[in-house]
């Protein structure tokens, strides 16, 4: 194999010898490099036991033993093996197999003197020069300034410029920086303009403090190589140009006073900021997560608000307004199974936090045990997305919780004299409520004993002279 050497001045490539181990029992492929004493570098295990796969394969096609030959090439992740002999069980197997190898060769040696002849001096001359100066420098000889006379000249003179970049990939938006130009050693930095609540990273660099080339080159040994680049000078930094900061392209807008007086003294520019059209910023909004179904809404919009989550706000005026208020209630089951029907719960509210308990009660021989069926939580509607609170548990209303729909049907004597305690919450448990509200239906009749006429026939159309209770609910829904 031969191998490309970039690290040394005394050698282009070396020859490394390797034996490659072909298994036929799964077509894989192991590569072991003979090793060789004092030789400075590692050896042994070269590509470890696989299949390989064949170079520049559009199917992905493995590399088999027919692929191999004496006196050919082949090409293994990137290195040209070149194969010159093999031992007599392979040239049996190939026989065998009707296939004929070509003849042997030997391998290639290169001595030292080949080592040297392999270089290039017109090429390398610049790189043994440098290297030269290297070992000079270090050895304590001199130390050569070819930049001492720029450097005296403009010492501490600095050029500043407003650039502006839009960064289209990530972002989308258009990003700000000031860059500096150090007129002694011909140096470019490019500092980041903090935001204050930007949401970003105060990183104080774009660019540090170094030599920007219009076209970099990059390089295995950049510190033994001459540098062939040709690097930003004043005369690029007119305003409305573009510079490129690897891959960055920057529009250069606006500068300070004491960079415009330079220009125009010495290389006679007028420097005329340019006018950029912004976009104004967009809002961005936020969407809030869903419940992710551990604690409570609230415990899970409070982690969205607050990177610190601060316990909920509890309202101490109802706490202790409502602390023992408890309505309860007799509900049932709407469900399209028949057994559900019979079921029986008692559903209480409670007032002081707008808490629901549901208690379900089994009959004998029912086959079902009395128990907890929902523990005391708070519950949102559905429909509404707003928790239920007392206004909503009204006899005959409909509460869902939990993909269960309960109908309130009977509630207790303390959840009724609750409810004629607190007209303004409970408008149906108001007597003089429930009064205006008839007498503002008999606005259109020509007085009230009309009105009330009207009534009684419409409550009582058979006129038994006697009403119960669900016939006057029925007359009144009329």
């Amino acid at each position: 194999m031969v191998e490309h050497v970039v690290e040394s001045a005394y050698e282009n490539y070396r020859i490394r010898k390797c034996i490659i181990y072909y298994y036929l029992d799964d077509d894989s492929i192991h590569i072991d490099e003979i090793k060789e004493e004092n030789s400075g570098i590692p050896q042994g295990y070269f590509i470890k036991r696989q299949g390989i796969v064949k170079a520049n394969s559009p199917n992905g096609e493995k590399l088999t033993w027919k692929d191999l030959n004496l006196q050919s090439e082949v090409m293994i992740f990137g290195k040209k093996f070149r194969i010159c002999d093999c031992d007599p069980f392979t040239k049996k197997f190939y026989a065998d197999q009707g296939l004929s190898l070509n003849e042997s060769e030997p391998f290639p040696e290169i001595d030292i003197e080949d080592k040297f002849k392999n270089i290039d001096m017109k090429e390398n001359f610049d790189n043994i020069s440098q290297l030269k100066e290297y070992n000079e420098v270090k050895l304590g000889g001199g130390h050569p300034n070819k930049s001492l006379k720029q450097f005296i000249e403009n010492d501490r003179k600095v050029l500043n410029f407003d650039i502006a970049w839009f960064d289209e990939k990530y972002d989308k938006e258009e990003k700000n920086y000031k860059m500096n130009f150090y007129l002694a050693d011909g140096m470019v930095e490019v500092r980041e303009i903090r935001v204050s609540n930007s949401g970003k990273d105060p990183f104080p660099y774009l660019l540090r403090k170094s030599k920007l080339a219009k076209k970099p080159t990059f390089s295995y040994c950049p510190g033994l190589l001459t540098k062939r680049e040709e690097y930003y000078a004043p005369k690029d930094f007119v305003l409305g140009n573009y510079m490129n900061i690897y891959n960055r392209n920057c529009l250069i807008t606006d500068c300070d006073e004491f960079t415009k007086r330079w220009y125009k003294t010495n290389l006679g520019i007028d420097m005329v900021p340019i006018t950029v059209q912004r976009n104004p910023p967009q809002k961005v909004i936020h969407p809030v997560p869903p419940h992710n179904g551990f604690g409570s809404d609230e415990d899970s919009l409070r982690n969205v608000l607050s990177l610190n989550p601060q316990s909920k706000i509890k309202y101490v005026t109802k706490l202790f307004k409502s602390d023992k208020h408890i309505l309860r209630f007799n509900a049932k089951l709407i469900s399209p199974v028949h057994s559900d029907s019979e079921r029986k719960f008692i559903v209480s509210f409670f007032v002081r936090d707008d808490s629901i308990q549901i208690f379900e009660v089994a009959d004998k021989n029912s086959g079902r045990i009395t128990c907890k069926f929902m523990e005391r939580k708070t519950q949102k509607n559905p429909y509404t997305n707003k928790y239920y609170n007392e206004k909503d548990f009204i006899v005959g209303n409909s509460i869902y919780i939990n993909k269960y729909i309960f109908k309130l049907t009977e509630c207790d004597d303390y959840t009724k004299k609750y409810m004629k305690d607190n007209p303004d919450l409970f408008r149906d448990s108001d007597i003089s409520a429930i009064v205006s509200r008839i007498r503002l239906a008999g606005v259109k009749y020509p007085s009230l004993e009309d009105f009330v006429v009207e009534v009684l026939k419409v409550l009582d159309p058979d006129g038994k002279d006697f009403l119960a209770r669900p016939e006057i609910s029925e007359g009144f829904k009329k």
